[in-house]
Order: C-alpha cells, then structure tokens, then sequence
C-alpha cells in the first residue's frame, strides 16, 4: 500500500496565502480609515482631492502638488511623501519638510511606526500636527520650500556616506590605539584629521608627540 503523502502548498500559494493574511490585518489596522479622519481635512482645507485608497497608501492631489501617505507592507513604518508635479520623480519625506523647516537638530519626531489600530490612530494624530504647523508652504508647492527640502536632504546623504567611509577608518586607528601602534594611529587620523572628534584629536596627537619623541631618542 502506498501511504498518502500531505499535500503540500506551492510557494506561490504560500505566497497568496500570506497575502491573504496580511490584507486581513491591513483590514483590521484601519490605516485608509484614520487617514481619511485626521489628515484628509487638513488636505482638502488646502484645495487637496483624495486620488487613491488602498490598504497600504492613501494619495492625494491637489493643482501643484502630490501628496502620499503610505504604510509600508513588511516595516508598518508610515511614511509621508512630497512631491510637484512640475518634478514628479523628486519626492520629499516628513524627516525632509520638518529639516527644511526647523533645522536638522529640531526635537520633533519624523518616524511612525503602528501595526495595531491604536498606534496607528497615535501616529497619524501626530502626523497631522506637524502637518497643520509646518507643511504649509511644502502642501502649497512653494518652490523655495523643495528647494531647500532637496539641500537637506542632499546634506544628510553626505553626512552618511561620510560616515559609512569614515567609520572603518576610525575603528582600524581604535584599534591601533589600543595596541600602541602609534605610526598606524597616525595614518588613519590623518586622512579624517579634519572630522576627528576632540577624543580622537588629543589620540592624534600624542602619537604625533610620540614620534617625535622616537625621533629625538633615535639622534641622541
């Protein structure tokens, strides 16, 4: 007799079948819901029309500009989006409006994340705040307000490849440090001399002093 194997799903079953639950869950969340309540007015008080609704991303447009607001699907980070219509492809985030406006060390906070109705409630309360208090010239399409919306952004890219570079570097004259390998200290430090923290500049220079000291002990 041949035993009955279980049948087993086909990934793309599996796949559906996870679709299906996640879509329940985005049902139960209510994210197009609480949008349509706490920032649709503030949206359609500016000349706004709501253009889509799905469960994960409510857009709306208005003559200048695009507005998106978005749960994403695997993070549930929600996320906001600027953009004109004159530039479509040049989309701005909540962290971009709120630099551009306040400075990149203001206090307010630009990441929402919600997977349960409540925090989502929370969350898009909080959104509509900073929206109401400092997206009003970024929702009217003024071009200074993208236009220093896009040097914010470009400024903090650079700050992070800079640091994505750097950070090697100082964990390789860390290390030196550690091991007294005073000649390596210098190396890496110097090609960063001018980003060195004021830890790292008195580490620079105390292996500068301490070859100097090999050097006037080598002619003694």
């Amino acid at each position: 007799m041949y035993e009955a194997q279980a049948y087993q799903k086909a990934p793309i079953e599996m796949a559906m079948a996870a679709q299906d639950n996640d879509d329940i869950t985005r049902t139960w969340v209510k994210f197009a819901e609480a949008v349509a309540e706490y920032i649709a007015p503030i949206l359609t008080a500016q000349g706004f029309a709501c253009t889509k609704t799905s469960l994960y991303i409510v857009r709306f447009e208005s003559t200048e500009v695009v507005m998106a607001i978005s749960h994403d699907p695997f993070s549930y980070e929600i996320e906001v989006a600027f953009s004109r219509k004159t530039h479509p492809s040049q989309r701005y985030t909540l962290r971009d409006m709120l630099d551009a406006v306040l400075g990149s060390n203001h206090k307010d906070q630009d990441f929402y994340q919600a997977s349960e109705p409540d925090r989502i409630v929370r969350c898009l309360k909080a959104i509509a705040e900073l929206l109401r208090k400092y997206a009003q010239i970024a929702l009217a399409g003024e071009p200074a307000a993208y236009k220093r919306m896009a040097e914010v952004a470009q400024l903090r890219n650079e700050a992070f490849t800079k640091q994505l570079i750097q950070e090697p570097i100082r964990k390789a004259a860390e290390k030196a440090w550690r091991h007294h390998d005073y000649g390596k200290v210098r190396e890496m430090y110097r090609s960063i001399e001018t980003d060195l923290t004021p830890a790292e500049q008195k580490k620079l220079k105390y292996a500068q002093d301490h070859r100097s000291a090999e050097n006037g002990g080598c002619h003694a």
